[in-house]
């Protein structure tokens, strides 16, 4: 089962400054866990199931490999690259099916081989607040795909960031 959604993690993110002096030393581990808490809470099973969320890192935080999987959600810490851009990148480029890849990044490298690869990219903020308002974005093949196979049936067009896990999981994705 191919990627729908390559997600750059700490480009997600909010921006936050780290907090001041006294303050401890686990402020980024909450924040990493309040984006993936948010993607549980808003990304329907058949799309958590084919997402990757990926943060920069030089090896993974304690506790963890630097490749694993909450609520289905697959984490990746880009140890051994140079940076998260570098993994993400190959990921792109070895998508079997790149059209179908949504990748959530404003980084303007990872986008350029977004669009390279024929896969959408999208601005991480405009996702998120999107994804938070309840409607997922997703590449247009695949909504395209959705709506088509909602009209062909008789039912009136789906609203696609409400319904897309009834109808990933109805068309077999």
């Amino acid at each position: 089962m191919s990627l729908l959604l390559l997600i750059d993690g700490y480009n997600v993110i909010p921006p936050v400054a780290p907090p001041g002096r006294g303050a401890d030393a686990d402020w980024l581990r909450r924040e990493r866990r309040q984006l993936i808490e948010r993607l549980s809470r808003h990304l329907g099973d058949q799309i958590r199931c084919r997402t990757c969320l990926v943060f920069d890192a030089r090896q993974p935080p304690r506790d963890r490999s630097a490749r694993y999987k909450v609520n289905e959600i697959q984490i990746r810490f880009a140890v051994g690259y140079p940076e998260a851009d570098d993994l993400l990148e190959e990921i792109i480029a070895a998508h079997s099916a790149a059209k179908q890849l949504a990748v959530v990044s404003s980084d303007h490298r990872v986008q350029a081989a977004a669009k390279r690869r024929g896969a959408t990219a999208f601005d991480s903020d405009v996702w998120l607040d999107q994804l938070m308002d309840g409607k997922v974005r997703l590449s247009p093949s695949m909504q395209a795909k959705i709506t088509r196979e909602g009209q062909g049936s008789g039912d009136s067009k789906p609203e696609v960031g409400d319904d897309v896990d009834r109808w990933m999981k109805e068309f077999g994705f």
